[in-house]
């Protein structure tokens, strides 16, 4: 799936916000921090004291501060991450006919070693499946299927540890059927079970995108047991100056400090 180029206008900046939002409150979760970025961004009154050192210590963790940026390369990262969780989140039913029932966040924090997604589904039949997604940013000369080969290679060679890390502590809490997936997630994905599957994510400009199906082939050659009906996704989002569109994302996250 590619989409994106048509992102322009009110439109880009509506979804700069969505993202800036999406953003931290992944970073900040339930604390009360959230609304105070909230407030600031909407033209509330400057943080003072304990309370602009909090606020930028959440927001630092992935885009730094205006007197300690973080690189470019981990902020666009990061928003190409957010671009797919939104993807994700919004896409309660594929095609398939799987219907969406969690949709793991991605990490606060783009340079935290581990998997980038995590998304489980339900299946026509009522099962519980899953995807393990890898996520990139491609701004670079070299066609963007040299990114979704990497992204492949990686989840081939380490997506066992990928999840072995994320479902560990989810099996503390998770109850019923959730929790029994959780408990045979690792094993499922070794026996490259109909119930597992893969995807890769893209963030890019627009001159990038790929010409399907060829810029694709390397995620079914990586995982050529996956042979069913959406065991291997890609999507591509390739958006007018994604570099711009990933600056206007921290500026929008900064005027919350």
């Amino acid at each position: 799936m590619i989409g994106g180029r048509s992102l322009n206008g009110a439109d880009r900046e509506a979804a700069a916000q969505l993202l800036a939002d999406d953003a931290v409150a992944t970073a900040c979760g339930t604390t009360p921090v959230l609304e105070w970025w909230r407030d600031r961004r909407d033209g509330g009154a400057s943080h003072g004291g304990n309370r602009q050192r909090i606020v930028a210590t959440f927001v630092g963790i992935a885009f730094g501060t205006p007197g300690k940026p973080a690189d470019v390369d981990h902020v666009q990262g990061h928003i190409a991450e957010l671009l797919w969780s939104r993807v994700m989140r919004e896409r309660s039913r594929c095609r398939d006919g799987r219907q969406l029932v969690k949709a793991h966040p991605v990490k606060a924090d783009p340079l935290e070693p581990g998997g980038d997604g995590l998304i489980i589904y339900k299946n026509r039949d009522g099962v519980l499946v899953f995807r393990l997604w890898e996520i990139k940013k491609h701004e670079a000369q070299n066609r963007v299927s040299a990114t979704i080969n990497r992204a492949s290679k990686q989840l081939s060679e380490r997506g066992s540890e990928y999840l072995a890390k994320i479902v560990g502590p989810e099996t503390l809490e998770a109850t019923g059927a959730i929790a029994d997936l959780y408990a045979n997630m690792v094993e499922l994905w070794f026996d490259r079970s109909e119930r597992a599957g893969v995807g890769v994510s893209v963030g890019t400009s627009v001159e990038h995108e790929p010409k399907p199906p060829g810029a694709f082939r390397s995620i079914r050659t990586a995982f050529p047991e996956f042979t069913a009906s959406g065991q291997t996704e890609c999507l591509v989002v390739a958006i007018p100056e994604f570099a711009g569109f990933a600056e206007r994302v921290k500026e929008i996250v900064w005027s919350g400090l």
